[in-house]
């Protein structure tokens, strides 16, 4: 049989996979090991059916290798949960016992004039004071919900930091769309910015290459369905401070779905989100008690 060939490979285990290939199509091969790597063979006959099935099995690994790859989840850590809920603990005391002659909410409240005007503290500041204990409650028990899951993709130190920053840039754009004199508190911005950013991050990491349509934007209609639950009930409600923290964490999970997973892993990047956490917070109390 006259022979031809069809594929040069660098190794054996390659050429392999290659008469693999062919041989699940019914088409003969063998192999032949030369000075500068192994060539694969066929029958004169195959040679063109051959060289249509390696190619379409070249494009095929080429896009499983370009695909997007579904978030490794991580094991978060206990101290994230409980450090958020010591410091909501403390910032509800404080403002109850009047702790050093503070009005804490007169100095930390979201209003929205303010804000515009210059005392950019206040995006950071309010998300720390509540109305009452039922208020408390209600964000600490959702926020360490979706803390957690935050740090299932992110990694403590990061998702916590990103979901702080998400609130802070919601609580920001809460006040430019509102009136001067709207004033808001409550971590319930940051919390909804943490479902934004599981709803981005989800959307574009877990993506596989056959989901396309509707079920492509499922994880951000799941996002979408908890803010219309469980962000636009009560009388008290700032809806569109659920609304910004949603949009402004969708958008940050966007971006670390896209550009941001390779991040995720690194201690350095997770002990320094924790600390830029800290620096934040206490940045943004000091200039609040110093005005």
């Amino acid at each position: 049989m006259d022979l031809i060939s069809v594929r040069h490979c660098t190794s054996q285990t390659d050429a392999n996979q290659y008469a693999l290939v062919l041989t699940a199509v019914g088409i003969p091969s063998h192999t032949a090991a030369e000075d500068d790597g192994v060539v694969l063979y066929v029958g004169v006959t195959d040679a063109v059916e051959a060289i249509r099935q390696l190619g379409a099995y070249d494009e095929e690994e080429a896009r499983r290798i370009r695909a997007p790859s579904r978030p490794k989840f991580l094991v978060p850590k206990p101290e994230g949960p409980l450090a958020f809920i010591a410091v909501m603990l403390f910032f509800f005391a404080a403002p109850e016992a009047s702790a050093w002659n503070i009005d804490w909410l007169a100095r930390g409240a979201a209003q929205s004039g303010l804000i515009m005007a210059g005392e950019w503290w206040r995006t950071v500041t309010a998300l720390f004071l509540h109305v009452d204990g039922s208020h408390l409650l209600g964000n600490l028990g959702m926020g360490v919900v979706v803390g957690l899951l935050v740090a299932q993709l992110l990694g403590s130190g990061v998702a916590w930091l990103a979901v702080l920053v998400s609130g802070i840039l919601g609580n920001a754009l809460n006040a430019a769309i509102q009136l001067p004199s709207h004033t808001a508190i409550g971590a319930s911005t940051a919390i909804f910015g943490g479902i934004g950013l599981l709803a981005g991050f989800t959307q574009v990491s877990s993506a596989a290459p056959w989901h396309k349509g509707a079920r492509r934007w499922a994880p951000v209609g799941a996002g979408l369905g908890l803010l219309v639950l469980m962000g636009t009930a009560g009388e008290r409600t700032d809806i569109w401070a659920h609304v910004t923290g949603f949009v402004t964490g969708g958008l940050m999970g966007l971006l670390f779905g896209r550009f941001g997973t390779g991040l995720v892993g690194r201690p350095r990047v997770q002990a320094a989100s924790g600390l830029a956490i800290v620096a934040v917070i206490g940045a943004a109390w000091l200039a609040a008690i110093r005005a």
